[in-house]
């Protein structure tokens, strides 16, 4: 009996010493361990607090009067309920009907590119937007941006929000339209089948000067500074512009006061707050699930993630080429969307894209710039095994990658690496706990009017998938 106490003594010990819940707590210590070399926070937000400012950008961003056609907003691409994006691959916007998957459009081109989200871009870390980051900061302290609008950018742009929302207005297949176009019949009978006058009044135009031409006569509609009788939005939206900007009269009112206010408004409305990860970091251990916790250590050892989806929003806003396949026109309409060199035009940007950020990534599918990956899982797996359609073809009988764009696969994903299934599922569990999914604060962020009466009850529509 005492020899085989002895024998059994040992067992005993490793498993009361080694539980089947070891391996939990050993991921547990790891990922504490990781965290404290990588000197990982909590994601640090402003209060949410509607202020003047707040207001005004609020009513901007919702009301269809900023567009050409008067038929989208910001919000038609940027929905809420679908994690500020608008779940198509790519966006769709004036003379589109419907919102989200439903959303259509017949006789118009779609946008090239799929719909961003607009999380946390207030954040010191978000140094480019777009793709393709045609809007980024080259100067912080003195706020030195680069744009479209070059030199002649206006100044006293708070941020590379600010700035950025001054494009999308000029762009004739987002918000602006063509010379020709009228207001859609179905509209409310103040706005219903008008002209395009912002499109019409800068179609003899192009590059900076067109969208200089389109913001001054955006602001002619907005506040009728060239009227002595008003519209009842005007008179709305001048005393909200004085309001957010006591200190400025009508006539100061431009542009750059309308991409502040949007700015402000995006900033505190589209903040993450809250999420298991960050209550994580705070030290509530049990916040986030076992599978999660190892999904964490593979996303920030094995599976080599944070080696660009890295800082407090998972992103190091560079720009990578991962031999995505190109569906859609592009932006240069030619089938064959090169990216970062429409900007730079060096040959070391060809086909290279922005690390999108990955703060509620689990809301806002489809992925990559053309929206070509449906599923998140589709978009890890493209990253594991980058040239999978490399000699294969498409419908028409041409390979469904260039060579170009094999060659150009940047040194990130060059080393393959293997994750088996559980390790993917993992790593989709940890990217969950990213999710602050806002829906709750739809009555805080989506107004139940805006000033120019346009309708947008659509956007706070149940049915939205």
């Amino acid at each position: 009996m005492i020899k085989f106490a002895v024998r059994i003594l040992p067992i005993f010990l490793f498993i009361f010493i080694n539980p089947p819940c070891s391996v939990a707590i050993e991921n547990g210590l790891l990922l504490r361990k990781i965290i404290r070399q990588s000197y990982i926070r909590p994601l640090v937000t402003k209060p949410f607090e509607k202020t003047k400012r707040f207001l005004l950008g609020q009513a901007l961003f919702f009301d269809p009067i900023l567009s050409g056609n008067r038929d989208v907003s910001c919000a038609t691409c940027h929905l809420l309920k679908l994690g500020t994006s608008d779940a198509v691959a790519l966006a769709i916007g004036t003379q589109g009907m419907g919102l989200g998957v439903a959303r259509k459009i017949n006789s118009r081109d779609v946008v090239p590119r799929n719909s961003l989200d607009l999380w946390n871009r207030d954040n010191n870390s978000a140094k480019s937007l777009f793709w393709d980051g045609r809007v980024e900061v080259l100067d912080p302290k003195n706020k030195i941006f680069r744009s479209p609008l070059k030199e002649i950018l206006p100044k006293g742009l708070e941020n590379i929000l600010a700035v950025q929302a001054l494009f999308p207005l000029a762009r004739d297949d987002e918000m602006l339209g063509l010379p020709g176009d009228n207001s859609p019949k179905y509209l409310p009978p103040k706005h219903a089948n008008l002209p395009n006058e912002i499109s019409e009044g800068a179609k003899n135009l192009m590059g900076p000067k067109k969208i200089m031409a389109v913001h001054s006569l955006l602001m002619e509609r907005l506040l009728g500074l060239k009227r002595n009788k008003l519209k009842t939005w005007q008179i709305e939206y001048r005393k909200l512009f004085q309001e957010a900007y006591p200190d400025k009269s009508t006539s100061d009112f431009s542009i750059v006061e309308l991409g502040n206010a949007i700015a402000h408004f995006e900033e505190i409305a589209f903040a993450t707050r809250n999420t298991p990860w960050d209550e994580y970091l705070s030290g509530n251990n049990n916040i986030i699930s076992k599978k999660a916790k190892k999904g964490a250590i593979i996303f920030f050892g094995k599976g080599k993630c944070a080696v660009c989806h890295s800082g407090p929003l998972f992103s190091d806003f560079e720009f990578y080429s991962l031999s995505v396949k190109q569906i859609g026109p592009g932006t240069n309409m030619s089938g064959d969307d090169k990216g970062r060199y429409n900007v730079t035009n060096k040959e070391k940007d060809k086909y290279k894209f922005r690390t999108p950020p990955l703060r509620n990534v689990t809301l806002t599918a489809p992925y990559f710039h053309d929206g070509v990956a449906l599923t998140l899982q589709e978009a890890i797996s493209h990253h594991l095994e980058p040239h999978f359609l490399a000699d294969k073809y498409d419908e028409t009988g041409t390979y469904e990658l260039n060579i170009e764009q094999i060659q150009s696969l940047s040194f990130v994903l060059k080393n393959k690496i293997y994750l088996s299934e559980f390790e993917i599922t993992a790593l989709m569990e940890f990217l969950k706990t990213l999710e602050d999914n806002q829906v709750e604060m739809q009555e805080h962020i989506i107004p139940e009017s805006v000033p120019s009466g346009l309708p947008i009850s659509a956007l706070r529509n149940e049915s939205i998938q």
